[in-house]
């Protein structure tokens, strides 16, 4: 799940100490916020059963602009809700003397009604959208897509048992001034190069120019660890349908076939790493903080780099390896994706503007936002 609206477990016992002092500059009256004993009180216990509720609501509900779905905006009714009623545990545990038993009713009585204003924000009626298509001015390297940072992006199982696809419609435009044309990427190397992590999709400037999959693999003499696949490049200033699917355990009932590269439904590359052990790199997720990115990457740590101009739409990221069947019905137009897909980590159409702020799109899934920055606008079809 996107690391903006995550939750971790406990975690108001964990920054206790830390919102005493934010609690005391808005208090509504003198306290004393010395850290005492957790207490036990039923009211916590029914907030956490709520936080819990707004939890699994905000991640599993249906968003979208049809009748039955809800509004993107929505989401941020639950995640406020989420964020009071945490801090009203930190109130009830921590605030000296204790919040009143009115006030504490008046703060379960909030997370409550914060869930029945969600459910109440669902369509009943299907919005009107605008069709349009999302440029972004990325040549410069200051304009690009963040999708946040999340594990969902990088991690897909056990070292050894990961299986994954991306798939996207890209065109090109106009490059930018580095070798690389960066469409989206999670890619991430530390100074002396040795760990590789992640992976990213590209177009470079060789042999006339290619597209090209880089991902991390386990450290060997050959390569650093890196596979890096490749076809010749089709045309600028049309779409291209470009999908990579890997698997730890092999494709097509090869153990050695570890990697596919399509293009506009067709096979055109593909990867052998012979050696059982080399496998995909997600162990160093925790080593870095920077987000996925597309119409850049991120490198060295501190810079942005790569970017090019140009649309890319229908991202979709999978926990598992498609296949060819699969890739050629998407290409079809065959394929409708609604973000509640069985192994679907994230999903992005950019092809209707936003109907609140334009320049945050949340996904399909409902989990994961991405926001647009820079330069960028949104083209009707």
């Amino acid at each position: 799940m996107n690391v903006k609206y995550s939750m971790l477990p406990g975690w108001h016992s964990i920054c206790a100490l830390i919102f005493i002092f934010l609690l005391a500059a808005c208090s509504e009256e003198e306290h004393n916020y010395t850290a005492t004993p957790e207490i036990n009180d039923t009211y916590i216990t029914q907030l956490d059963d709520v936080i819990k509720q707004m939890t699994a609501l905000q991640q599993n509900s249906d968003y979208g602009n049809k009748t039955g779905q809800y509004p993107a905006e929505s989401r941020s009714i639950l995640t406020d809700g989420i964020d009071d009623a945490n801090r009203a545990i930190l109130l009830i545990k921590y605030q000296n003397p204790s919040p009143s038993e009115s006030e504490k009713k008046r703060y379960l009585d909030n997370a409550e009604k914060a869930i029945d204003k969600f459910k109440a924000s669902v369509r009943t009626e299907d919005a009107e959208t605008i069709p349009a298509e999302l440029f972004v001015d990325g040549k410069s390297n200051q304009s690009y897509i963040d999708f946040g940072r999340s594990k969902d992006y990088t991690v897909f199982g056990d070292a050894g048992n990961q299986s994954f696809t991306v798939e996207l419609w890209v065109k090109i435009k106009e490059h930018g001034p580095n070798d690389n044309s960066m469409f989206l990427s999670t890619f991430y190397s530390n100074s002396t190069a040795q760990w590789r992590n992640g992976w990213m999709m590209y177009w470079r400037n060789a042999n006339g120019g290619i597209y090209r999959t880089t991902w991390g693999g386990i450290l060997s003499s050959n390569r650093w660890g890196l596979w890096e696949p490749s076809f010749a490049a089709p045309a600028d200033n049309e779409w291209q349908y470009f999908v990579f699917v890997y698997s730890d355990k092999g494709l097509d009932g090869n153990p050695n076939l570890r990697g596919k590269l399509y293009l506009n439904g067709a096979l055109v590359s593909t990867q052998e790493n012979g050696n059982a052990s080399e496998v995909y790199n997600s162990s160093d997720y925790a080593n870095y903080d920077k987000p996925m990115t597309g119409f850049c990457r991120w490198v060295n740590d501190n810079t942005m780099e790569e970017g090019f101009s140009g649309y890319m739409k229908n991202i979709r990221i999978w926990k598992e390896a498609k296949d060819a069947t699969y890739v050629q019905s998407a290409f079809n137009g065959q394929v409708s994706v609604t973000g509640k897909e069985n192994n679907l980590v994230a999903a992005w159409n950019f092809t209707e503007k936003p109907l609140g702020a334009n320049d945050e799109v949340l996904d399909l899934t409902g989990k994961h936002t991405a926001q647009l920055i820079g330069t960028y606008k949104w083209e009707r079809k």
